[in-house]
């Protein structure tokens, strides 16, 4: 009877286990969401430096920082199956650290020295080449070295960075932002929405793989959006020499991919293009290429 009545306990726990897991399961896929992540721009339009640079460190930060405080957290590095059946959201998260780690490189090297010849801040080099730079899907051992702390750290440097600039002394950082530094900047953004292009342009991609590369590239283009939301505020001339049209719909794309969240992606008949579905990525490498041609007349304009 004790027999019984310990395997009978046994039976009860994996299966209360296995519920609770399922549960959470639908309660990541039906509460976590993957659309409308926009900037928040700060209240006032900053006039010193110091200000310029807690918005550039902020904007480049606040999509992974959001991510990693979202109410299910950080979701590539769960423990079981769970990224694989919660594919959407993982992939967006993924797409989002992709930009951050070229980002924070960038931002680095353009707007935290004099010039090529200073160096970068050593905040800024670990939370580039050390935190940001970590494999997504790290879990940890009692929660050291794990994916979040990585990511955590790196979001603080970056804070800590902007908080020292200005304040003098051995500790006091620059931000140093001119012409040929927003030039490299929005190259950045031209590089990566045109990486982000050439995934959805794959014919490799098949209909079981829609989804995958749908978010993933919603989460890079939220940090293009971001940068380049916070480099309109830094420097109002862009929006003067780039042109007010290509400024404004390259905000109106980046909402339009923001807000982009089909209730199911269908990627029909991708290689021709002929099918009774519709394309889903068809259509978001419509918004894209906008966004990237768009921004390629602002940096020519900034050049000139």
């Amino acid at each position: 009877m004790a027999f019984n009545s310990s395997h009978s306990l046994l039976g009860k726990t994996v299966l209360t286990i296995l519920g609770i897991y399922v549960l959470y399961i639908c309660c990541v896929g039906l509460f976590s969401t993957v659309s409308d992540q926009a900037y928040q721009p700060p209240a006032e339009v900053p006039k010193t430096d110091k200000a310029r640079a807690a918005v550039m460190a902020d904007a480049l930060v606040q999509p992974i920082d959001g991510e990693l405080h979202c109410l299910f957290g950080w979701l590539p590095n769960d423990l079981f199956p769970v990224p694989q059946f919660i594919d959407n959201k993982t992939n967006f998260q993924r797409g989002v650290i992709y930009a951050i780690r070229s980002a924070s490189d960038v931002l680095a090297h353009q707007i935290a020295r004099y010039g090529e010849r200073d160096t970068v801040p050593p905040l800024l080099v670990d939370a580039t080449a050390k935190y940001f730079a970590y494999a997504d899907n790290v879990w940890g051992w009692w929660w050291l070295y794990d994916t979040e702390s990585r990511y955590k750290a790196g979001v603080k440097n970056w804070r800590r960075w902007s908080d020292l600039v200005g304040i003098g002394g051995k500790n006091g950082q620059i931000y140093n932002m001119t012409t040929n530094d927003v030039v490299a900047i929005l190259n950045w953004c031209i590089a990566t929405t045109d990486y982000a292009l050439g995934i959805l342009n794959d014919e490799n991609v098949g209909h079981f793989r829609a989804d995958d590369v749908v978010y993933y590239v919603k989460g890079v283009c939220y940090v293009v959006d971001n940068i380049l939301e916070a480099l309109l505020l830094c420097d109002e001339s862009i929006a003067t020499r780039g042109g007010k049209e290509n400024v404004d719909e390259c905000q109106k794309r980046f909402n339009m991919i923001a807000a982009f969240n089909p209730i199911y992606v269908v990627a029909g008949s991708y290689g021709v293009g002929d099918s009774f579905w519709p394309n889903h990525i068809a259509a978001l490498a419509r918004h894209v290429d906008v966004v990237n041609n768009r921004l390629s007349d602002i940096r020519h304009a900034m050049m000139n």
